[in-house]
């Protein structure tokens, strides 16, 4: 079927519509430390699905077919199963087994980019400019597998020796080269990056200050109706995802600590205390004793006029402990589900009624934690700030030069194989049976 290219109709792709623009905001650059314990195997467990699906995929047909043509080019079935899994690694499409929203992201943001470059002269390079563009991507490839190796060693807490780690590095690249991810393909990349980025400069776009306003306020609003009456989801999208929301629930507040850390067995005594309902009160008992004097001491001093930040640098054990920690705190709320229901307890309790007042000793799994009311956090929309109007401004030409090279792509004539398109799609569920089975 020859047409000129029209947009594939289809469902949209299947992530939360509540949380809408995210992007816009972006992620704050604040480190986090968490528990994600992920297992090696999981790398091999979805590689063995690309894998599986490609095999299936392949002996589907006598030989690699063509999928579609754009504008004279044909696409074969092996890249475009590549590419899927790419594009939804990356989360550009709903999963990897998408072909046809992979079809359309990949005529709109690869194709139709390359086409127009190509007439504008834009993918011309020196031997000197493409000799300094492979390098570049090679050494990204190299470090991107070093970090893989790293992660993966981390996150299992494994002590890898140096041969175990040059096996795993192997073993992962030859996995990477299997399904299409090599050095050429990279660099490739690298040099379609560099051309796209050289066609975007040329394609010029005006924003205006009503188009950024409007966007701030209707990001304003998504944000009060998403989160005004869920802390968990804002506390969700704030602190694990480390989003800019820009609109604030009441009832959050500042609040700084002390930690002072016991011995491994009173802690434990603890936790299995409050798991069981029993004897909690002498556990909690026997932690403060450990550090009464300490307790004691740093009462004392707050008592006598030190300020607690001062007291923090000085006794804070705690691990996570950083300049903005010490300066602003932790927000916190009533309904706060990722701090300890102790932490939270102790951060509303009757002895912090009013900014500057110091909690009793609270006993928890991480020791004991003495509490400091630093500040209200108030509530309602955040104000425009540069770096907000500035990433909507950047959000605004994104989105305007996305729209002109999908105008762009009604210049160029599509043919696409059915056929061929449908056998791969009827291939897909056998082949995610057999990963399933194994």
């Amino acid at each position: 079927m020859l047409r000129k290219y029209k947009k594939i109709q289809q469902k949209t792709c299947q992530y939360d519509k509540k949380i809408v623009n995210l992007d816009i905001r972006g992620k704050k650059s604040r480190k986090r430390k968490g528990d994600f314990m992920k297992k090696k195997a999981g790398i091999w467990a979805v590689a063995a699905a690309i894998m599986t699906i490609m095999s299936a995929t392949a002996a589907a047909a006598e030989k690699d077919p063509v999928l579609f043509t754009f504008n004279g080019k044909d696409v074969f079935q092996s890249e475009l199963v590549q590419r899927t899994a790419a594009y939804a690694q990356g989360g550009m499409i709903s999963s990897d087994t998408a072909y046809r929203e992979a079809i359309e992201y990949m005529i709109e943001n690869q194709l139709v980019a390359e086409a127009k470059a190509a007439e504008l002269g834009l993918d011309q390079y020196t031997d000197e400019e493409l000799e300094a563009l492979r390098k570049e991507a090679d050494e990204y490839y190299e470090q991107q597998l070093d970090a893989l190796v790293t992660y993966y060693a981390e996150q299992n807490g494994a002590e890898l020796s140096d041969e175990e780690k040059a096996e795993f590095r192997e073993q992962l690249k030859t996995l990477w080269e299997e399904i299409g991810t090599t050095k050429e393909s990279a660099e490739e990349t690298h040099i379609f990056n560099k051309t796209r980025d050289r066609l975007l400069e040329t394609m010029e776009v005006e924003n205006t200050e009503e188009e950024i306003q409007q966007v701030f306020e209707e990001q304003i609003e998504k944000d009060r109706t998403q989160f005004e009456d869920n802390i968990r989801m804002y506390e969700y999208f704030t602190y694990y995802q480390n989003y800019d929301v820009w609109y604030t629930p009441e009832g959050f507040r500042k609040v700084q600590q002390i930690l002072l850390k016991v011995d491994e067995e009173l802690t434990d005594a603890y936790k299995k205390a409050v798991d069981s309902e029993e004897g909690v009160e002498e556990a909690r008992e026997a932690i403060l004793e450990a550090r009464q004097d300490t307790v004691d001491e740093i009462y004392k001093k707050f008592e006598d006029g030190a300020e607690f930040k001062s007291l923090m640098e000085e006794y804070s054990e705690d691990p996570g402990l950083d300049a903005d920690m010490v300066e602003n705190g932790y927000l916190v709320h009533q309904e706060s589900a990722v701090w300890g229901a102790e932490f939270a307890a102790g951060a509303f309790s009757d002895k912090m009624q009013s900014v500057g007042d110091v909690s009793d000793p609270v006993v928890s799994k991480y020791g004991i934690q003495i509490l400091y009311y630093l500040s209200d956090v108030p509530s309602g929309p955040v104000e425009m700030s540069d770096p907000i109007h500035e990433s909507i401004e950047k959000y605004l030409t994104s989105q305007k030069r996305a729209d002109m090279l999908k105008d762009w792509a009604e210049e160029y004539e599509v043919t696409y194989n059915e056929e061929a398109l449908k056998a791969l799609e009827e291939a897909v569920p056998e082949a995610t049976a057999e990963t399933q089975h194994h």
